[in-house]
């Protein structure tokens, strides 16, 4: 209370306000000659009269007061009036200027970190442990949206390929890295499940979203339960299930399979490191073929199918087990022994074959490059946009960026 005005208590106990916030049902600083809310809103401030001697529980002080105007307690003063309550309120520096705008409410929260504090704090122990578990059980979302520019140009467009596999898959019986003859005469049961889930995958909606989710998660479930065949044919087909099923569980917008996704991760590691002994031994096709009699372009197709087929399923494994690194931000160390050693043949004109007599006329009269250890120098030289398939362009970009990729396109009259 100002130090000018003497202290007045009413029958009640209670102090009073100024007619305007009495009205207004606002708290008043009582101050003389006029309180602080009436001066900024630029009202008359006037006080009812106080109380005379003699009245019950309160004493009488007019000295300050000899001018009051003598006016009667109006309607609203009568929902003001309580019983009388202790409150404890600290000092204010210069409360009389003081309004309701003049307090933020936010000051304390100073940061991010301190919001989360104040969310997520509890002087309990148990509700500690609940706010906790709800907080932590929240998956990070993967997202290519905050991947830095550099790397970016590098997974973006081949991020948008791997999306289109489980599709690819049901109309091409194929992959970029799966050859779609590679499985016409056996197909592993690992892999007849996960082309099952890419079916199911691919049809999913508002009504069967939940089976399908529990049919993928199961089917997961169990591959990551079973061991690593030995048998490089059986060890390819479990590869290629693990990039079916890492699809779906990354892309398919479900953050409960966000869990199975990382568990995945280290086994595509560990079966990309197992075929790699495999495809060391591949020997490459030299010399033409003859178109006749097709003995020779059937086997040499056959053996250009699967060894091509094991060595871009290696590096797109290893390439997709990086980028589900960053897409999680973080950032996977180089590895050398992926390139020494390392050979890809690159030809669209041959993976495109459908037939032995296609794939020999192809070998023997169009442009095809062995790429070693990861070198597209003589690629980006020599090939033309029709000899790039999108393994190809998923590599290259890889390496390149995405921006000079299109640009060496468009040198050559075409897009990437």
């Amino acid at each position: 209370m100002p130090p000018d005005r003497s202290r007045t208590v009413n029958a009640q106990g209670r102090q009073k306000s100024c007619s305007e916030c009495a009205k207004g049902k606002r708290k008043c600083d009582l101050g003389q000659p006029a309180c602080g809310r009436c001066r900024k809103q630029q009202q008359s401030c006037t006080y009812p009269p106080q109380p005379q001697a003699g009245c019950e529980g309160g004493s009488v002080n007019l000295e300050n007061n000899l001018h009051a105007p003598d006016m009667s307690m109006e309607l609203e003063d009568i929902g003001n009036v309580t019983q009388p309550l202790e409150f404890s309120f600290p000092n204010l520096s210069d409360v009389s200027n003081a309004g309701p705008a003049d307090f933020d409410l936010t000051a304390g929260i100073t940061s991010l970190e301190s919001l989360n504090q104040m969310l997520y704090s509890s002087p309990d122990y148990e509700d500690q442990l609940v706010l906790s578990r709800a907080y932590t059980h929240v998956e990070k979302a993967f997202s290519a949206a905050h991947i830095a520019p550099f790397a970016k140009s590098r997974v973006s467009w081949s991020i948008e390929q791997l999306k289109l596999a489980p599709k690819m898959m049901l109309e091409q019986n194929g992959t970029p890295w799966q050859h779609p003859m590679l499985y016409e005469e056996y197909m592993p049961r690992s892999l007849q499940d996960a082309y099952a889930a890419c079916g199911l995958y691919v049809a999913k909606n508002g009504t069967n979203n939940d089976m399908v989710t529990r049919f993928i998660r199961d089917r997961v479930g169990e591959l990551i339960a079973a061991t690593l065949p030995q048998q490089a044919s059986d060890l390819l087909a479990r590869a290629h299930a693990f990039m079916l099923y890492q699809t779906m569980l990354v892309f398919g917008g479900d953050i409960t399979l966000y869990s199975q996704a990382d568990t995945l991760l280290p086994l595509m590691d560990e079966v990309a490191n197992a075929l790699l002994p495999f495809a060391a031994q591949q020997d490459d096709l030299t010399g033409s073929l003859p178109l006749y009699p097709s003995t020779a372009a059937r086997t040499a197709w056959a053996a250009y199918i699967f060894r091509e087929s094991l060595r871009r399923t290696v590096l797109s494994t290893f390439h997709f087990v990086t980028m589900c690194y960053l897409l999680r931000g973080q950032l996977e160390s180089c590895r050398d022994h992926l390139v020494i050693g390392n050979r890809v043949t690159l030809s669209a004109h041959l993976w495109n074959a459908r037939s032995a007599f296609d794939f020999a006329l192809a070998w023997n009269n169009k442009r095809h490059f062995v790429v070693k250890e990861l070198n597209f120098t003589e690629v980006l030289k020599e090939a033309q946009p029709e000899d790039i398939d999108i393994f190809s362009k998923m590599m290259m970009i890889g390496l390149q960026g995405e921006d000079d990729i299109r640009g060496w396109f468009y040198t050559r009259g075409s897009t990437l």
